[in-house]
């Protein structure tokens, strides 16, 4: 984001707006340091919070033979990205877990092929979902509230396997507890490995992250973009047009250390 900046009229708001991380994105030209007044982003403290997705508690449980669930799981772990060095150096953890677990590598991180991808529920995910027991939802930064459509996605269309998550720590505190496994609550992969390898065999363990997991739902990104749109517009009616700037340079913030 760089140039020189339009007219801005007085009552006109500049919102910076976007769904990157910090480790991927220029920082906007000090040019527009005076300029931008809110921030819509994934991150929660954003004048504007747009997620990747939005988990919704479902008013019944969803009715399903768990037993017959964990009986037809053939695989145990697998992983599938197009995108291999990265920041979080996700591909690197994967191969160590891989020295105590089975983990079978998709896309051209991997050495394996998934021919039928899309950005939601394709025909490879829901394979997975009846094949694998664990999917890891490994994200390319580890960035507070870094939570991507890669995990979103796990919840969407009634899939029967359990998220494994390479971070935020923050993901604590707007995931449903019990219905994912977090690497950084382990010293290792190979402590990971050993967790995994417990809950994968045990029956009414691993269908208890699968009970927690099917007690929510994901509205989809769409309809999360529609709600944030429809934010700003509360904000500017409630404030007859004239709103505050409530957070100022959060923006400028977003790109600090402490934000990746």
């Amino acid at each position: 984001m760089g140039g020189v900046p339009p007219p801005k009229r007085p009552q006109q708001i500049f919102i910076f707006n976007t769904m990157e991380s910090p480790a991927f994105m220029h920082r906007p030209s000090p040019k527009w340091d005076d300029k931008l007044d809110w921030l819509m982003s994934y991150r929660r403290n954003s004048d504007i919070h747009r997620p990747y997705g939005t988990l919704v508690k479902r008013a019944s449980p969803l009715m399903k033979n768990y037993t017959d669930v964990f009986k037809r799981k053939k695989g145990f772990g697998v992983w599938m990205s197009g995108h291999c060095p990265v920041p979080s150096r996700r591909r690197d953890y994967i191969r160590e877990l891989k020295k105590y677990i089975k983990v079978d590598m998709f896309g051209t991180c991997g050495d394996r092929v998934c021919r039928n991808r899309s950005p939601v529920l394709s025909e490879c995910l829901r394979n997975f979902s009846r094949d694998y027991k664990f999917y890891f939802s490994f994200e390319n930064n580890i960035c507070e509230d870094y939570t991507t459509e890669k995990l979103y996605n796990l919840y969407l269309g009634n899939l029967d396997v359990i998220p494994v998550i390479n971070g935020p720590q923050t993901a604590k505190e707007y995931l449903p507890k019990g219905s994912f496994i977090s690497a950084l609550d382990f010293p290792s992969p190979k402590a990971l490995a050993e967790k995994l390898k417990e809950i994968a065999s045990k029956e009414d363990v691993f269908t208890q992250y699968l009970r927690e997991k099917d007690k929510y739902y994901e509205i989809g990104i769409d309809e999360v973009f529609l709600n944030s749109m429809c934010k700003i517009c509360d904000i500017l009616d409630k404030t007859n047009g004239k709103p505050q700037r409530p957070n100022g340079t959060i923006w400028k913030r977003f790109f600090s250390k402490g934000g990746c």
